[in-house]
């Protein structure tokens, strides 16, 4: 990762590497930073080739499978992976949403580490010199091709892949015939201030009569497919990934998926209670499901109103398809790769980045600290592995994964890496590598900011709430997990001072009270009051460019899309930040312009 701060003379960018540079420059006085991706270069040796990786991430996966013991979920194919793998039963997440979840796997470092708690915060402008598992490995002459989501969807970061993210084409979105009508008409009855007058979406649920592959998960099948024909012929070893986005929200599956299920069979969950003796923070409410036009106002989990039994069934009956669509899809996988005879080279890793509520505590969604939504799937398969077809009650996280690919393909794991390699555990399933797993959640409540730290021992889950601004404790939750992991009753009060002491002292091991800020390390701090000024920007490059200006808050915002040769001019002020990325994940040079009326121009590196 390459970082240049342009304040004014021609100055070019330094070529290969990936370690953190920073030039400056005079700019007329506007700070302008370029992000630009590494170029890692293989290491040429004679020794036998490392296995290849297989990493395979499902969206809003909970351990409904069969695999995992839920008798409703049709599921052979998972269920044909945990056969040759090892399943984790106590594995989980370090956050539960998509963003922060990613960034933390990906990177091996905690999200206090990185600084990505939230959605909307890129991992590299919160830690610019991060190295993503996928640029360590390439570093060691891996290939690293990506499908689909493995970061979260507006942050595929190039720079981490060796070629350029492909897109399928001809996919369709699954929704009947005039969805976008019934849309419109419900923007229309909204108020004038609901942010969903711009941004309501389709039904939550919908039975799509088309293939598996006109829909975006099967479309993304079918390159990944291609991939593992094409570079299980190379001589480099690779890491492929494939990221599923289903069962995330909207529920859309081929009507197949949906038929493998009886409505009346489900098992619903309509006396859900909120927990008792918790801090209102500590709740998700059920938000994401009121972006979409059919659930609008879908009730949060303290209201008096509940959804009804029909809405509950078509909900779960909707996720259920999504999960049996996505299995068929990984079976695919799983054939091809016994098909070109890779399996017995092959590392195989399928993951999820969260849990998700079907109805418990009476909600829907994630974004809690609680069991139901920090617990995910995780599989593990390795050529010649000892635990195949067996299950551990070992805890671990997400986390560990980056050190765990590192050891299985014989590769150094870097300093940083805070995870714990899961090799032990892959030898014997009884051995154990950690105490605890811990996640969090960053929540915003009656405008008071909170971090809540969770963590789960072989018996116990502890939460402990702190101001987000000062680290000062606001309150504390505490299940125990013996014959059910519902917990259902906060036991803070009930239990001895001596044993919370004892859980209050192994949490502060790990996450120390402090002070938290959400601004990341790039962001703009324009000056206020100062009159824009034009930057024009031109692509001399031969791919696609994309430069975000970036908010004062770290958000990258709307990026303005260069193909090669094009030009554009962006508005910004004394103290604006952009970033820009190629969509080849190269780094190119880039001549600053003296006057502001001169292009800051992207070129190839003759060198």
């Amino acid at each position: 990762m390459w970082t240049l701060i342009l304040r004014g003379c021609r100055q070019s960018l330094p070529s290969g590497g990936d370690s953190l540079q920073r030039f400056q420059m005079m700019f007329c006085g506007m700070a302008v930073t370029l992000w630009l991706s590494s170029v890692v270069l293989a290491n040429d040796c004679d020794e036998a080739k490392p296995p290849n990786v297989l990493f395979i991430a499902v969206d809003d996966l909970r351990p409904s499978l069969g695999c995992y013991g839920d008798r409703t979920a049709v599921t052979p194919n998972i269920d044909r992976l945990a056969s040759r793998g090892l399943v984790f039963n106590r594995a989980y997440c370090q956050v539960a949403v998509c963003n922060p979840s990613r960034a933390s796997l990906m990177t091996g470092l905690r999200p206090d580490t990185l600084g990505v708690w939230t959605l909307p915060i890129h991992f590299r402008e919160a830690k610019p010199d991060a190295v993503t598992l996928p640029q360590w490995l390439r570093r060691s002459g891996y290939k690293a091709v990506s499908h689909g989501k493995i970061f979260h969807n507006p942050t595929p970061d190039p720079q981490s892949w060796s070629e350029p993210i492909r897109n399928p084409e001809g996919v369709q979105q699954g929704y009947p015939e005039g969805w976008e009508q019934v849309v419109r008409e419900a923007q229309e009855q909204l108020p004038a201030d609901d942010w969903r007058k711009d941004n309501l979406r389709g039904p939550a649920v919908a039975v799509a009569e088309v293939s598996d592959t006109e829909l975006i998960d099967g479309a993304r099948t079918d390159l990944v497919l291609e991939d593992l024909r094409r570079l299980g012929r190379e001589d480099a070893p690779f890491f492929l990934a494939m990221g599923f986005i289903r069962p995330h929200l909207a529920w859309i599956s081929p009507k197949q998926y949906w038929d493998l299920y009886d409505p009346g069979q489900l098992p619903l969950i309509t006396d859900g209670q909120v927990n008792s003796d918790t801090p209102p923070n500590a709740l998700s409410d059920s938000y994401e499901l009121t972006h979409y036009v059919d659930q609008i106002d879908f009730p949060k989990p303290w209201d008096d109103r509940r959804i009804s039994a029909a809405t509950a069934r078509e909900l779960m009956h909707g996720y259920y398809a999504c999960v049996s669509y996505v299995d068929a899809q990984i079976g695919r996988i799983l054939d091809t790769l016994d098909q070109e005879g890779l399996a017995e080279d092959t590392i195989i890793i399928l993951w999820s980045d969260h849990g998700w509520k079907l109805g418990e505590f009476n909600g829907w969604g994630k974004m809690s600290n609680y069991e139901i939504d920090t617990r995910v799937p995780l599989i593990v398969s390795a050529p010649g592995m000892a635990a195949a077809g067996k299950t551990t009650e070992s805890l671990v996280e997400l986390l560990d994964l980056y050190p765990t690919i590192c050891e299985l393909t014989g590769l150094e794991t870097p300093e940083f890496a805070e995870g714990c390699s899961l090799v032990p555990v892959l030898e014997d399933p009884a051995a154990s590598v950690k105490p605890a797993a811990f996640s969090q959640y960053y929540r915003k409540y009656e405008n008071r900011e909170y971090m809540g730290y969770a963590m789960r021992t072989a018996t116990h889950r502890f939460v402990e709430w702190r101001d987000f601004t000062s680290g000062e404790v606001t309150a504390q939750e505490l299940y125990e997990h013996g014959e059910t992991h519902a917990e259902t009753q906060n036991l803070v009060g009930a239990a001895s001072a001596e044993f919370l002491d004892r859980l209050t002292e192994q949490l502060l091991q790990s996450h120390p009270r402090r002070a938290l800020s959400m601004t990341p390390a790039v962001h703009s701090n324009p000056s206020p009051g100062r009159f824009p000024v034009p930057i024009q920007f031109h692509n001399q490059t031969s791919v696609t460019v994309k430069i975000h200006p970036i908010s004062t808050t770290g958000r990258r915002s709307r990026a303005h899309v260069l193909q090669p040769g094009e030009e554009t001019q962006i508005n910004a002020r004394i103290g604006g930040v952009f970033v820009v990325e190629s969509d080849d994940g190269l780094v190119y040079q880039i001549h600053s312009p003296v006057y502001p009326a001169r292009p800051v121009v992207i070129e190839p590196d003759p060198g």
